[in-house]
């Protein structure tokens, strides 16, 4: 049985000027924003799915597939395919924006500008939480979306957005707590031929955890960091998962891991043992549902027939 979800308790609207603390960085709002620009795939995907489309002028680095029932408000909106490199800054101040949201890669003078320069130029911009911290949780994925309910008045769509993304979350924990399982060890294997790039105190430690997995890097002092091959024998996991993006396949990743005599014993290569998962899933948004739920099934089929 499914527990109950006690309703998310917020103000209906907001009392202007706003003031929004983002990491170390104070954003003062006198009036929703009117053209926001959004830096980053699974952002662009949070803000459409609040229904800030209407709103927004422009998107960025965009590395997948947009959700398909975001695409068509998707679609209305201008790409700003040239929002990268030296020209990024010039091509974000060309929409006029007035609020700006990504992750924290996106605020560097390497892709657009940071926070600072561009709140000199008129641009509040807000970084996604989980980029700023160690340690990450869906704690974090619902103050992003709770702050972006204060900052554009919509509160109503931000608690309904939680409270979709909770219940789904709700559905799985519940489902493998009630069967009593045991928590499996898990290698997450994002790329790296001489060693492996892994997650350490990042938001995809959390989700395997409410998948009922068990992260055997989850010690690791950095979000995300190479550890050797021998470490990872050392660690035995019972499954790897494989972050499946860009342009090495998921499968041409298992075949490399499975062609490494030196994670002959591992269990999970001994057992074929593998779990695909999208990155963008991995990423804070409204898809950490899906990644809970495909990240479950992975560690235990028998629940998920």
């Amino acid at each position: 049985m499914l527990a109950t979800l006690p309703a998310l308790a917020v103000a209906q609207s907001t009392t202007y000027p706003l003031t929004i603390q983002n990491g170390e960085n104070t954003l003062v709002f006198e009036k929703a924003p009117e053209r926001a620009v959004t830096l980053n795939g699974h952002v662009t995907e949070l803000a459409l799915s609040l229904g800030l489309a209407p709103k927004m002028v422009g998107t960025a680095y965009l590395n997948h597939p947009i959700l398909p029932e975001l695409k068509a408000d998707y679609d209305s909106i201008p790409i700003l395919s040239d929002g990268t490199g030296s020209r990024a800054l010039e091509v974000v101040l060309g929409t006029n924006a007035d609020f700006a949201f990504g992750r924290l890669s996106a605020f560097r003078d390497t892709a657009v500008a940071p926070v600072e320069k561009l709140k000199e130029l008129g641009i509040n911009a807000y970084a996604v939480k989980g980029t700023l911290i160690k340690g990450a949780t869906m704690a974090d994925v619902y103050t992003d979306i709770t702050n972006l309910g204060l900052i554009f008045d919509i509160q109503p769509a931000a608690t309904a957005l939680i409270n979709k993304i909770k219940g789904e979350i709700a559905e799985v924990a519940d489902l493998i707590a009630a069967a009593g399982k045991p928590k499996v060890r898990v290698l997450v294997y994002d790329s790296g031929e001489d060693a492996i790039y892994t997650t350490g105190k990042a938001l995809q430690t959390h989700l395997i955890e409410l998948a009922g997995g068990e992260n055997v890097f989850a010690d690791l002092e950095e979000t995300w960091s190479d550890v050797s091959w021998e470490e990872a024998v050392a660690r035995a996991p019972d499954v790897i998962v494989i972050n499946d993006y860009g342009q090495t396949s998921a499968e041409d990743k298992i075949a490399l891991l499975k062609d490494n005599p030196a994670l002959a014993s591992v269990p999970a290569i001994q057992n074929d043992r593998f779990v695909v998962l999208p990155l963008p899933s991995a990423f804070e948004g409204v898809r950490n549902p899906d990644a809970v739920r495909t990240l479950a099934a992975g560690f235990y089929p028998d629940l998920f027939q």
